[in-house]
């Protein structure tokens, strides 16, 4: 199976999206299937995919184009994404030409663009929601009209995709009432094998981790509030930029709630950072927010995937996007969403009762083996192969 990735944004910048997709370019790669990856020239890009462990991956082949977008390596004072689009575009017709039975798109405007063109080629499109973006954007206050323009572009592409993918399995069953062609495949964030190998012996008693974003929506702000109402708790939190705004905001808070020397704060770092956190922690967080869709339904954050696999007692709301994963008082504790008290109480029991806590990480742990990033491979290699039929 000869299948195309394409990745319109800047592999420069440092998202959690881009290890979610660099993972699932390797795992595609071991699955069998000849990945021809389509992501944006900037100067630094070689060191960059060594980074990320897909610059010599056996089946992997990575196809540099133009790309107009700010970042390191690329100076240009603004994003402009026909560039790439363009290019991505000649690139996808010389690789059809030569073997590629299938596109896989995630960026909607991206698949906008190119669903028309690959269509008339004969190519199918395989597109990957994470999302359903126009609520997300009337959700974050875009005006109106441009929200419909956005819901129009969404249809066209849940309807005309040759088959689409969603990354959690409430996302899934939102899509599936939106038109489009045959089943919608789960394919969730997965984990690294390297995770389940964490040594459990350098547990500190006490201490509970949180690693990724800092956004409000990641719901870091709720959890500094649970542990000013569990002092048998300390936090260490891993993620963000020193100095930038969500970082002031979640400093200007923790002054505020008097939490000194029960919480460390780290900038955001490599993987190997986050597992010598994991590894001391022994119970992990996962906020979330009931407040957008997007956080309450439709994430999969692989951090969850990681905290499992690490062998960490997990905190999660009570929210489909985690219910579609954990089993409350099984797998994990779940709290009453956006609700500092009750993060509070999960956070002390947990603490508290180190026996149960062990127990809920065993089965979190089991639980994980099920999301690996060649689990997810695999889901879209199929798709991939029966689109191609």
């Amino acid at each position: 199976m000869k299948l195309a990735y394409l990745y319109p944004e800047h592999l420069g910048k440092s998202p959690a999206r881009i290890l979610q997709v660099a993972a699932t370019c390797r795992a595609l790669a071991a699955s069998g299937v000849e990945l021809h990856f389509i992501c944006g020239r900037f100067k630094g890009l070689d060191d960059r995919l060594a980074e990320l462990g897909i610059r010599a991956v056996n089946g992997l082949r990575v196809h540099p184009v133009a790309m107009w977008q700010p970042g390191p390596g690329l100076r240009v004072p603004f994003s402009w994404g026909r560039v790439y689009e363009r290019a991505a575009w000649r690139e996808l017709r010389t690789l059809a030409g030569q073997g590629v039975r299938a596109a896989l798109v995630r960026h909607l405007k991206l698949a906008a663009y190119l669903l028309p063109r690959a269509e008339a080629l004969g190519l199918p499109l395989l597109y990957e929601a994470h999302e359903l973006f126009a609520q997300t954007a009337a959700e974050e206050g875009l005006a109106p009209a441009k929200v419909a323009n956005l819901e129009a572009m969404e249809d066209r592409v849940l309807r005309q995709a040759s088959r689409v993918l969603a990354i959690s399995r409430p996302l899934a069953s939102a899509l599936e009432g939106r038109g489009v062609r045959g089943p919608v495949a789960v394919a969730p964030s997965g984990v690294d094998d390297s995770f389940f190998a964490l040594d459990d012996r350098r547990r500190e008693p006490g201490l509970a981790a949180y690693a990724g974003g800092l956004g409000a929506w990641k719901g870091v702000d709720l959890l500094l509030e649970a542990a000013a109402k569990a002092p048998a708790v300390r936090v260490e939190v891993l993620g963000g930029q020193e100095g930038g705004p969500d970082w002031l905001r979640l400093s200007r808070l923790a002054k505020g709630l008097d939490l000194g020397g029960r919480l460390v704060m780290r900038p955001r770092a490599g993987q190997d950072a986050v597992k010598e956190l994991l590894a001391r922690a022994g119970v992990a967080v996962w906020p979330g927010s009931g407040r957008q869709r997007i956080s309450a339904e439709f994430t999969s954050p692989l951090k969850l995937f990681e905290y499992l696999a690490a062998g960490c007692a997990v905190a999660a709301p009570r929210l489909p996007a985690a219910q579609s994963v954990l089993t409350h008082g099984e797998n994990a504790l779940l709290f009453a969403p956006d609700d500092a008290a009750s993060l509070a109480q999960a956070l002390t029991r947990l603490v508290e009762r180190p026996q149960e806590a062990r127990s809920l990480a065993r089965a979190g742990r089991e639980l994980a083996r099920g999301y690996t990033w060649r689990a997810r491979a695999m889901v879209i290699k199929q798709a991939a192969e029966e689109a191609a039929a």
